[in-house]
């Protein structure tokens, strides 16, 4: 969905994007590096700023917890997560207090691995007591993966943050590529398209 609405926002400038699908951390180190024009998508810091325009946000991301239907999970704060075995992305930051507690004193055990995937056949094996992942993200993965019947997520929201699209500041034409995305995610905002295309992500059209 993400990619659909960065294509659509700068074909309304008369650009075409191509895609590389990469791991996230190799995927940003070749953005930085000016391998790639930009990079989808990235919450913004202070040390990604050094390198990095950024876009008008292209969307919030709801971090929540995918589990297992048949287990059941719950949780209220970082200590009730204290022996839980938790999914994660390798390479992704998840803005949690939760990642604070795994660098500081390992209270909270997120098991880090390159594929999202391979995380939800972890879960519904019985591998992982929980999935963090962004909303859309999960939804749209479970669906593809013909697990909607079998995870599910928790209604209460780890963290909401503005996501964007970045463009290293090595190359030559970067705002350039910034102000004409902006200028094209408005315009899908504007007439609908951008609401239209979420609403089909939540409905499993990406599948």
């Amino acid at each position: 969905m993400v990619s659909d609405i960065v294509s659509q926002a700068f074909a309304r400038e008369g650009q075409t994007v191509k895609y590389s699908y990469l791991p996230w951390k190799r995927g940003f180190e070749d953005a930085k590096v000016g391998k790639l024009d930009a990079s989808i998508i990235w919450s913004k810091t202070a040390e990604r700023e050094a390198d990095f325009l950024y876009s008008d946000p292209v969307l919030d991301l709801q971090v929540v917890f995918f589990y297992n239907t048949s287990k059941g999970f719950d949780w209220s704060d970082t200590n009730s997560l204290k022996g839980k075995k938790l999914g994660g992305v390798t390479g992704y930051s998840y803005g949690l207090e939760a990642e604070e507690a795994e660098e500081a004193n390992g209270t909270v055990a997120i098991e880090r691995i390159s594929s999202a995937e391979s995380n939800y056949t972890k879960l519904v094996d019985g591998r992982l007591d929980a999935v963090l992942e962004d909303l859309d993200v999960g939804l749209e993965t479970v669906q593809k993966m013909g697990l909607s019947d079998k995870i599910k997520y928790h209604d209460k929201l780890l963290v909401k943050r503005p996501q964007y699209l970045i463009v290293s500041k090595k190359i030559p034409n970067g705002q350039v590529l910034i102000d004409s995305f902006n200028k094209g995610l408005q315009a899908l905002r504007d007439d609908g398209t951008f609401d239209k295309l979420l609403e089909d992500s939540r409905a499993g059209k990406y599948r």
